[in-house]
């Protein structure tokens, strides 16, 4: 008897372990990992030769991320956690444990939303990471609601159902991206005190052997005469302060034609003076109205780059000030689509070129975009310098770099270019596209 009640004890032990390892009946929608420790299994797939430092949404930035970016309601999430990678690069692993199935379904749906926006972010700017974006997913496993935006979408999607089969890791941090340890600086060590000098020993005068005779009175000293009041100068024009900045390419151009700064802020002076250190062709007027194009465009993918603060979803991260105008092209190195069409615009005005704006969208309508239209010959071009100066990750070929200088209209709306096209000038030339 006592045997059979040993034997019974024992099965008892093993279903009460099994349960607590394996994922049983009691464990959250049938897994006993946590949200963090899921995240991290699918992206250490996506690296075969070891998983590289990444980014983990903090506590504090984790509500407004879901509410404002994601658009899932904190309240609705008992367990989540988001990685990702910062910068130009779109990969990114969020898992939420949701309060029940329809949230999840719910969460599912504000994730292919916020897929789709980050897709419309990268799209001709970072064409790389548009394609991993596009092949993303996000999933849905029971209370789970998962966006695996990674580059081997089959691997995510192994390691994460691995989570409802298999044992959870133990608790060893992955490769965590880390701040900088913050080193304290020495406390200076007191300086020391001087030993106070010996107090000089009194010198006796000698005593006068006469009374000395009493000094004749002073003469009194003339008056002297009124020193006229200076004249005040005229208070000079304050400089307008930088919070009232913006802009203006009239203003620009006219300084430029006169070379008359008065009154400028300095923003503008900025400018002028980083228009003069630009390439002779801004004013070689021996060059062609095409050839002093074509410099100039090649210029301005060699000098800036499109600004990642833009494209990062990191929380503290944040796009360059200035980044949509040619200041903040010149004087940063960095702009978004509306900075380049602006700088375009400006050199073209300068070279006495024709030059419009058009301000559309990509990505089906759902990103707005900008750039510009050239007049050359009597006949209209279309240049989009933004999406000729794509981030990658290695060398790209001179072709890359002007895919979208003088092309067609037509051409743009192949290639996922929309605006509204009353009052648009049509372009149908090619006499100057560009030729390798």
């Amino acid at each position: 008897m006592k045997r059979w009640g040993a034997i019974l004890l024992t099965i008892l032990c093993l279903l009460v372990f099994a349960s607590a390892c394996g994922g049983g009946a009691d464990a959250p929608s049938g897994t006993y990992w946590r949200a963090d420790q899921m995240a991290g299994a699918i992206w250490i797939t996506q690296y075969p030769a070891g998983a590289p430092n990444y980014n983990v949404l903090g506590a504090a930035d984790f509500e407004p991320y879901l509410r404002d970016v994601l658009g899932i309601d904190p309240e609705a999430v008992e367990d989540g956690a988001v990685l990702y990678a910062g910068g130009v690069n779109a990969h990114e692993i969020a898992v939420f444990r949701m309060t029940d199935e329809a949230e999840a379904a719910e969460a599912v749906k504000a994730l292919e939303a916020y897929r789709d926006a980050r897709a419309g972010a990268f799209a001709g700017y970072a064409p790389e990471q548009y394609e991993i974006v596009e092949k993303s997913a996000a999933v849905q496993r029971g209370r789970y609601a998962v966006l695996l935006i990674a580059p081997d979408q089959d691997a995510a999607l192994e390691a994460f159902a691995a989570c409802f089969t298999t044992d959870p890791p133990d608790d060893a941090p992955l490769t965590v991206r880390e701040e900088p340890p913050v080193t304290e600086d020495p406390e200076p060590e007191p300086e020391p005190v001087p030993e106070p000098a010996p107090e000089p020993e009194p010198v006796l005068e000698p005593e006068p052997e006469s009374e000395p005779e009493p000094a004749p009175d002073p003469e009194p000293e003339p008056e002297p005469e009124p020193v006229p009041e200076p004249v005040p100068e005229p208070d000079p024009e304050p400089e307008p302060p930088r919070e009232d900045w913006s802009y203006n390419q009239e203003r620009i151009v006219s300084a430029w034609n006169s070379g008359n700064r008065e009154g400028l802020w300095e923003q503008d002076a900025a400018i002028l003076d980083a228009l003069a250190e630009l390439p002779s062709a801004l004013t070689d007027t021996s060059l062609t109205a095409y050839e002093r194009e074509l410099v100039l465009h090649d210029w301005m993918i060699d000098w800036a780059e499109y600004d990642p603060g833009a494209l990062s979803n990191d929380p503290v991260g944040e796009p360059m000030p200035d980044n949509d105008n040619p200041y903040g092209f010149f004087t940063g190195r960095k702009g978004i689509c509306s900075g380049y069409a602006a700088t375009f615009q400006l050199l073209m005005e300068l070279c006495g070129i024709e030059c419009i704006t058009v301000r559309g969208t990509s990505h089906g309508g759902s990103t707005e975009h900008a750039w510009n239209m050239v007049k050359l010959e009597d006949e209209w071009y279309c240049v989009d310098v933004t999406w000729d100066d794509p981030v990658c990750y290695g060398t790209l070929p001179p072709a890359m770099h002007h895919q979208y200088f003088n092309v067609t209209s037509e051409f743009l709306r192949w290639t996922d270019h929309q605006w509204d096209e009353s009052g648009v000038p049509e372009a149908t030339a090619t006499a100057l596209a560009w030729v390798p």
